[in-house]
Formats: structure tokens, C-alpha cells, sequence
């Protein structure tokens, strides 16, 4: 499951900045795209509803790099086909754990920006004397291979390392998950955070804590 995950999610990261092509690198295409190749449409769309919704607020301008929703999204999609769950208490697991990896992502995509600082100088100093038609393409083809070989590479890790820490957990605690009352309207309803962000607005932000605060004081209460 984890070795699929991995070719798509490397061919899938190109779409963020290496080969731009509409809005395929967004978690709903990718959610699609993984019903319709595992045939499990309902959880598929339902996590990358999640990470669409809690991601509103972060807009690619300037040299900001965004969040790595692909690594994310795909890291759930993976874990939650692999351990089998259909049970969104369970599932929500997978979504906090694979959060991280997005911040994970820009930051090793950052660290690949970097390294191609040496090829935009050489295409410089090839712009003033070009002596070899072929090597825009050698750079080109050379930067797209080292992307998706690291995409792979730190998905396929990220993912095992998850792997073992979610089934760990659940070898301690199994029934700890599978007791809490949650819904996919729950879970919708927390990613709208990112929606609210948008706003740019603090005294929606402090409507907002209130109402998280007051929604977990009622459901501690509502367990005791």
C-alpha cells in the first residue's frame, strides 16, 4: 500500500511547482483520484474534504511556499487504506498524525530550492555563451528527477515511521479511539478553522476559541 502511495505521491508533488497543471496537486483531485483507484470513494473524499477546508487560509504568493497538502493528504489516504478503518473516531488519528508531514514537505522542498541555485547560475552563464543547446533541457530534466526521487524517498519513511506509531497505539489503547463519538461532521466543522483564519479578523479568532473552549468543557462533562 505504502509503495503505490509513494510513486503517486512524488508524481503528484511535481504538480505543486515543477510541472504546474491546473489544480491537480489540491487534496480533492487527489482524493478522487484514490477513490477511483481503490474504489473506496465515501473515506477518500471525506479526508480530502478535511484537508481542503483546514488549508483555506493559506494562499502561494511571492516566495511563500504552502503547506505540502499533498504529503498530508496522501500520508492519510495511504495509512487509513492500510489499516482498513471506515470509523472516522479512528481515522482522525491518521488526519492529526499526518498533519505534520505538510510543514515536513515545505521544508524539504525548500531545501531543494536551494540546491538548484547552482543550475540557475549555470543557466545564466549558459544564457551569455551558449555553447550547448541541450543543457536548458539537462537542468530541467535533472531538477525533475531530483524532486520526485526525494518525494519518494521522505514519503516512503514519513509514512513507515507513522505506520508503526499509529499501530503501536492501537495495540495499547484499541478501544480508547473506537469509544469517542465522533462524525465526519465533526471533523468538518474543526477544518473550517482554516476558512475562519482567512478572515484575518481577531475577533472571530476569540469567537472561535470561546466556541472550541465551551464545545470540549461539554464534552468532558458529557463523559463524566
Amino acid at each position: 500500500m505504502v509503495r503505490p502511495g509513494r510513486f503517486f505521491f512524488a508524481l503528484f508533488s511535481l504538480f505543486r511547482s515543477s510541472l504546474s497543471i491546473g489544480l491537480l496537486e489540491r487534496p480533492l483531485v487527489i482524493g478522487l483520484f484514490w477513490s477511483l483507484f481503490y474504489h473506496d470513494s465515501a473515506t477518500s473524499l471525506h479526508i480530502a474534504i478535511f484537508f481542503e477546508l483546514f488549508w483555506l487560509d493559506l494562499i502561494p504568493v511571492g516566495t511563500f511556499i504552502p503547506p505540502h497538502l499533498t504529503a498530508a493528504t496522501f500520508a492519510a489516504l495511504a495509512l487509513t487504506t492500510f489499516f482498513g478503518f471506515d470509523d472516522p473516531a479512528r481515522i482522525m488519528v491518521i488526519l492529526f498524525a499526518s498533519m505534520p508531514l505538510a510543514w515536513i514537505g515545505t521544508r524539504i522542498e525548500g531545501l531543494l530550492r536551494e540546491r538548484e541555485k547552482d543550475s540557475y547560475n549555470q543557466l545564466l552563464n549558459w544564457a551569455r555563451n551558449p555553447l550547448s543547446p541541450n543543457l536548458p533541457t539537462v537542468l530541467v530534466l535533472r531538477s525533475l528527477l531530483r524532486s520526485f526521487l526525494a518525494a519518494g524517498v521522505s514519503f516512503f519513511i514519513a509514512v513507515m515511521i507513522l505506520r508503526y506509531i499509529i499501530g503501536g497505539l492501537l495495540e495499547l489503547y484499541p478501544g480508547v479511539f473506537a469509544s469517542m463519538d465522533v462524525t465526519w461532521a465533526y471533523l468538518w466543522i474543526a477544518a473550517t478553522l482554516g476558512g475562519l483564519m482567512a478572515l484575518r479578523v481577531k475577533r472571530a479568532y476569540v469567537i472561535l476559541g470561546t466556541g472550541i473552549g465551551l464545545f470540549i468543557l461539554f464534552m468532558l462533562s458529557s463523559r463524566f
